[in-house]
């Protein structure tokens, strides 16, 4: 360790020596710098002042003299200030004047003043790959990798070292206390002249140490642990002792700590907890001590908090009931040690006129003493209950010796109140849980009652402490009851008398005064009211009903809530009362919907036991509540606007979500498919009745519940797509089709009413019912007419192709396109069923549909060969090139409605690609070669006519270029031949001996002597 310090040691200086270095070299390098500097200046001045008279007599020098050229006629000079010449220019001075007009004119010689040049823009080097360059090769690169092979060196010298060569532990103890205690010496030297650096380095000595006694005694085992404990206890006191002498309140902490940590540390674990807490008693002594000499409040906090986390600690892991006696005395000696510290604590403070309640350990010491007091006599009868009482008289004892001080008032109010309260917790440990959530919720209402008519902060503050005690202990009770010992103790009354009391401390708070915390404290009692009134009434449904008969009594009892905060709210003009109103209401359309999944999910229970009566009243209280806030005409962005559309939209979610899906079950009896149409009916209804509602109640907030009818219809169409198309053989039944027509008759309807009633509809909304409206039918062709063509045709399998149940794919699809041909028309009037949107139609929707169409055949394309047995197979005209050509005419139909949708070049490809195909299709059928990639591919015959047909193809194109001078075409028409020559090369010559590779080249090469003849390259004059 000393060697690698040593080494550490070395390598600090080394870097230290270098840096020095480095900054004389800097300020070398600074003081040439300023030198040249001054130079320059020094020159600048003597031809400023050789130039003055010049320049009084002479008007400006012309622009071009800033240039470093002559000009005739100049002024003379003597030299002029450098400037940046062009690159081809020299920088020079100012030439002098000729003698004579006829003269010609010579350049100034240059003066001798050295001039700074400037390096050529051209030239420069860019700023980051300088910044770059000297971030990487800057300083002393050699020096560098020499100290970091040296490092690595050293490391590996240190390891063989370690590995080889073994010093005594003893030996390297006793020297690093030898040194430890003369950095002490030196830092007990320097107290007064340097006590910054002092403290912090004797608490470093005193804590190397703690620590090399710890290591000596844990580690090493060199010391036994008695030694090793008192070792630490005088470390300890010495350290105290210092802390003392130079009033050092952060030395003595860390003594404090140390002496709490000296047991731990010096434990063997077979100690006795005697030894142990007589050692503690010792240093809280020590503490108070220490207490009544200096006011250090954050040693009293530390020792408070090491003594009782290590006394819990142990209770914890060792305390038997043998050590009661024994630990219970320490017990009572610690209290009372945390007792009078701060005691001494507030005498020191007083006279130093500061704050002298220690708030900590004044209330820390009873709950913490309590607990512990707790856990040793819980077992013994009444032995809280006299604890408690015991701890309440003892403090109401110190507040009476107190109170005859006036500068103690404030800690004999605070020992006063612990008095109280403790006195007050005696009841629950000696009586029954029911009676004392009587007696305090009684008690706390009086307190509070009394406390705000005399003004009486404190006393108020209490029953609220009281009253909610009254509250934990009713509902421990409750919650400890069985549910047969529950139904015989008649709980609503408990609850009934909760919720009186708690209106009564409500109203007495509101009427008070305008304070802003007693209106809080008025609405957390408010509603509490609230919630032991509903709780009441909810348990004895709960303990008298099965579950599946509680939904309707559960939600009836919270609607009667609803109705008495609504008086309150009327009444007593009380906001919150209706805000808790629409609270139950949630709070109970919650509950329902818990019982709704528990118990009535796939059963088929009586009309009284369905959720339907439960979700009709919430849906009408919410309907209800919604209407009494919307007679109020809140400002949007209000409170009472939110609460408004929020019972709003809670209504709808009954309404649409649980009372309508029910009772079309309940008038289907549980027919599923029958109950989804009579649910579209249902929406179909509340949709017509909400529009006639909103417009005759002026209550445009209606609205939206009949928008749920295209919201329905979206989330109908995705399960009704997906069975017809993923299903075979079948299609929906008809009570699925009526409620699909159903709803989209009432989205269409509503369509034309949303806008005659003058109500705005979002864009985007407009344009996605559309799609839903207009795409769904469209997309309902398919499969609908897949259907009844192959039962009409009698084919079983549809998916073979080689069978005329393939005409079930092709008619449908033209069926398809031909919609969209008609939508295109239809959006050139802007009529039905596009308007308003005809141009939406035309940039978004019809495009699509034409990409689908083109994606469709060009599947088709490159899957089938085009054979529709038993008819023969005619190029061109069998359904599949058909069908092609009915997308490629939608496309060409789309560029004329949109120029430029599908770009012109798309679809010339697209058609191009189609007639290759068609070809490949017609070797196929009739030269017998497989439609397969692989077997086209290998024939010689198709390789040879592709070349031909694309020769000729760039043929054309050149020559089409060449007359017209497009280059653009003519450079399409050469990638093309580049293409053929490349096929040539690699594929049509690897056919060994073959005619068609002869005749590919013999073709291909005729056809390009014929571009270069008759289809040049399309020069610029001929462009001109």
């Amino acid at each position: 360790m000393e060697f690698l310090l040593f080494v550490f040691g070395v390598f600090t200086l080394g870097v230290a020596w270098r840096a020095r270095s480095d900054a004389r070299k800097a300020l070398r390098v600074a003081a040439d710098l300023q030198r040249e500097l001054n130079t320059l200046r020094a020159g600048g001045q003597e031809r400023a002042a050789s130039t003055a008279p010049a320049a009084r007599q002479q008007p400006a020098p012309t622009p071009a003299t800033l240039t470093g050229y002559h000009v005739p006629n100049a002024p003379p000079a003597t030299a002029t200030r450098p400037v940046r010449a062009p690159a081809s220019e020299p920088i020079g001075s100012v030439p002098a004047p000729a003698p004579t007009s006829a003269s010609p004119p010579k350049p100034a010689t240059p003066t001798a003043t050295p001039q700074p040049q400037l390096p050529h823009q051209s030239t420069s080097t860019p700023q980051w790959a300088l910044s770059a360059k000297a971030w990487l090769f800057g300083g002393n690169l050699v020096a560098k990798l020499g100290l970091l092979i040296l490092f690595i060196g050293v490391s590996f010298l240190l390891k063989y070292t370690a590995a080889r060569v073994t010093v005594p532990i003893e030996f390297r103890l006793t020297g690093i206390v030898l040194a430890d205690l003369a950095l002490l010496a030196w830092g007990w030297r320097i107290r007064l002249t340097r006590p910054a650096i002092s403290l912090p380095v004797q608490g470093a000595a005193l804590a190397v140490l703690m620590l090399v006694t710890f290591g000596a005694f844990r580690l090493y085992h060199v010391i036994p642990a008695s030694l090793a404990f008192a070792l630490l206890l005088v470390l300890t006191v010495f350290t105290c002792l210092l802390a003392v002498l130079q009033d050092a309140m952060w030395l003595a902490i860390f003594g404090i700590v140390g002496g709490f940590a000296a047991p731990i540390l010096a434990s063997t674990g077979n100690g006795s907890h005697i030894g142990l807490f007589t050692y503690y008693a010792l240093l809280n002594a020590g503490v108070f001590a220490l207490a009544l000499l200096r006011s250090w409040r954050p040693l009293n906090v530390l020792g408070f908090v090491f003594t009782f986390a290590i006394s819990t600690t142990w209770g914890v892991l060792r305390y038997a009931l043998e050590n009661y006696l024994s630990v219970q005395l320490f017990l009572l000696l610690f209290f009372g040690f945390y007792v009078s510290i701060p005691l001494a604590y507030a005498r020191r403070q007083v006279i130093q006129l500061k704050n002298y309640v220690d708030g900590t350990l004044i209330f820390g010491t009873p709950m913490l003493g309590f607990g512990l007091q707790f856990t040793l006599v819980r077992d013994m009868p009444f032995g809280a209950a006299y604890s408690a009482l015991a701890l309440g008289l003892l403090y109401i004892t110190l507040a009476t010796v107190l109170r005859r001080r006036p500068q103690y008032a404030l800690l004999s109010d605070a020992f006063l109140a612990l008095g109280i309260v403790f006195g007050t917790l005696a009841i629950p440990f000696a009586l029954d849980g029911r009676w004392t959530s009587a007696a305090w919720a009684l008690e706390g209402a009086g307190i509070v009652w009394i406390g705000l008519k005399q003004k009486q902060k404190l006393a108020w503050m209490f029953g609220l402490l009281v009253q909610a005690g009254a509250w934990m202990s009713f509902i421990g009770t409750a919650a400890g009851l069985s549910p047969e010992r529950a139904m015989e103790s008649n709980l609503w009354l408990g609850f009934l008398l909760l919720a009186l009391t708690a209106f009564l401390m409500a109203t007495r708070f509101r009427a008070s005064d305008d304070s802003k915390w007693l209106k809080v404290l008025s609405s957390v009692f408010l509603a509490g009211a609230a919630v032991w009134l509903v709780a009441g009434a909810w348990t004895e449904i709960i303990l008298r009903l099965e579950p599946r008969s509680q939904g309707t009594p559960l939600v009836l009892s919270a609607i009667i809530a609803v109705i008495v905060l609504s008086v309150i709210a009327r009444k007593l003009a009380w906001p919150l009362a209706t805000g808790l109103a629409i609270l139950v209401q949630a709070v109970a359309g919650i509950k329902l919907m818990t019982i709704i999944i528990d118990q009535w999910l796939g059963s088929t229970p009586t009309l009284f036991e369905r959720p339907l009566l439960g979700a009709l009243m919430i849906f009408a209280a919410a309907l209800f509540s919604s209407w009494t806030l919307k007679q109020q005409q809140p400002v949007r962005g209000s409170s009472v606007y939110s609460a408004y559309r929020i019972t709003l939209a809670w209504s709808a979610l009954w309404w649409f979500g649980v009372a309508a899906p029910d009772l079309a079950m309940w008038l289907t009896s549980q027919y599923v498919e029958r109950a989804e149409a009579i649910y579209a009916l249902l929406l179909a209804a509340t949709t017509a009745a909400s529009v006639t509602a909103a417009q005759r109640l002026n209550w445009p907030g209606l609205r939206w519940a009949a928008a749920v009818v295209w919201a329905a219809l979206t989330l109908a169409l995705l399960p009704l797509l997906a069975e017809l198309y993923l299903s075979s053989g079948h299609l929906p039944s008809a009570p699925l089709w009526i409620g699909y027509a159903v709803l989209w008759l009432g989205g269409e309807w509503l369509l034309r009413a949303w806008p005659a009633q003058g109500w705005p509809l979002n864009g985007g909304a407009l344009r996605v019912l559309h799609a839903v409206r207009t795409g769904g039918p469209w997309l309902m062709i398919w499969p609908v007419a897949a259907y009844w063509i192959t039962h009409w045709l009698g084919a079983d399998d549809a998916s073979d192709w080689s069978t005329s149940a393939s005409w079930s794919r092709f008619i449908p699809s033209w069926l398809m396109m031909g919609v969209i041909a008609w939508l295109m028309q239809r959006s050139r009037s802007n009529s039905w069923p596009v308007a308003p949107l005809a141009d939406w139609y035309q940039r978004r929707l019809l495009p699509l549909a034409c990409g689908w169409s083109v994606l469709l055949v060009l599947v088709w394309n490159l899957t089938q060969d085009g054979a529709m047995l038993p008819l023969p197979y005619i190029p061109f005209l069998n359904p599949l090139d058909l069908s092609t050509c009915f997308a490629l005419l939608l496309l060409i139909a789309l560029q004329r409605l949109r120029p430029g949708v599908p770009p012109l070049l798309f679809i010339a490809l697209f058609g191009y690609f189609w007639f290759n195909l068609a070809l490949l299709r017609s070797v196929s059928h009739y030269l017998g070669v497989a439609y397969t990639f692989d077997a086209l591919f290998a024939s010689q015959f198709v390789q040879a006519m592709l070349s031909l047909v694309w020769s000729v193809t760039a043929l054309l194109l050149m020559r089409h270029a060449a007359r017209r001078t497009q280059r653009p075409i003519w450079i399409g028409g050469a990638a093309l031949l580049a293409l053929v020559v490349a096929k040539l090369f690699l594929v049509d010559l690897s056919n060994v001996g073959g005619v068609e590779r002869i005749v590919s080249f013999l073709g291909v090469g005729a056809l390009m002597v014929g571009i270069g003849y008759l289809a040049p390259f399309p020069t610029q004059t001929e462009n001109a």
